[in-house]
């Protein structure tokens, strides 16, 4: 039986012992604070957990979500993936480590997407401007 990893994502302690109770919230902002690319990375990773359902459309899991909130891209990823499909979990908590993107920590965020607000520093993208 495989045990799952413990993920190095939280930048501070207290953030790791909110990990199993918190939903990740994958932004699409680096820490250095640029847009990541492509700009449909949430839409791939949860591509990852998508299946056929009964009407021949694909899926996502209930369990991953990406939306756009005020205009920035993120990932929703629920705290009960980490008990159903725990390499999955981390697979996708080293992502975002590995590409250096922001991550909080928000409760029932899968549940209320809408409720969510950018963090500080994350960038919010529109439309391209043209130069004046």
């Amino acid at each position: 039986m495989l045990r799952p990893v413990k993920c190095a994502v939280p930048a501070d302690p207290d953030a790791a012992s909110a990990a199993p109770r918190h939903d990740a919230v994958l932004w699409g902002t680096t820490i250095a604070g640029r847009p990541f690319r492509p700009s449909d990375w949430a839409e791939r990773l949860a591509g990852l957990t998508s299946a056929f359902g009964a009407e021949r459309k694909l899926a996502y899991s209930p369990l991953v979500c990406p939306v756009d909130v005020r205009g920035s891209h993120a990932l929703i990823v629920s705290h009960a993936l980490a008990d159903l499909e725990p390499r999955l979990y981390q697979f996708l908590l080293n992502f975002a480590r590995d590409n250096a993107l922001v991550v909080t920590w928000e409760a029932n965020a899968i549940d209320a997407p809408r409720q969510l607000e950018p963090p500080p520093g994350v960038a919010v993208h529109g439309e391209p401007r043209e130069p004046v």
